[in-house]
């Protein structure tokens, strides 16, 4: 009976707080958190190599065999996994900190198409890189950066510029 009764009490619980407005976040897992932070992790190698990139392209003479050609090596191997960094379930709900924004998985056609992009774009960066065009690698490397806004711009929460502000 008591077992009855302590479901009763967590259903009217629950009951209450849908009434008052709140949701109900659901309880990581420690695989979706490791999920989450590996996604993290991925994203944040993946501008600190473009930034390596703008950096180094600020100096007189580029470093091609350090700096460019290896962290473009980066972008394009990590973007060719960007779409898989975001399954169903590991959004906002689960309670894990995270800038990713519920559009991803309402609007899942427009990530993956913006997605794409900057899958192409970090490809043609390699492909620069590897030629080693000073001129052509400044104008793709801006091009990656507004592949990448333009995820950042629907999917990521504004939040992240304010708490990562330099």
């Amino acid at each position: 009976m008591s077992f009855v009764f302590g479901v009763g009490r967590v259903a009217a619980a629950a009951a209450i707080v849908s009434c008052l407005g709140f949701t109900l976040v659901q309880a990581a897992t420690p695989q979706i958190t490791t999920q989450v932070k590996s996604r993290q992790d991925k994203l944040r190698d993946m501008g600190g190599a473009l930034k390596a990139i703008t950096d180094d392209l600020k100096k007189p003479k580029v470093d091609w065999d350090n700096v460019i050609i290896p962290n473009a090596q980066t972008i394009k191997d990590r973007s060719a996994y960007l779409l898989n960094w975001f399954p169903k379930g590991t959004g906002p709900e689960t309670g894990v900190k995270t800038y990713a924004l519920p559009a991803i998985w309402q609007k899942t056609a427009d990530f993956e198409r913006i997605g794409k992009a900057a899958q192409a774009e970090a490809i043609k960066l390699d492909q620069v890189a590897n030629s080693r065009n000073q001129d052509a690698l400044k104008a793709q490397a801006v091009a990656l950066g507004k592949a990448c806004k333009a995820c950042h711009d629907d999917f990521r929460s504004k939040d992240y510029e304010k708490e990562n502000e330099e």
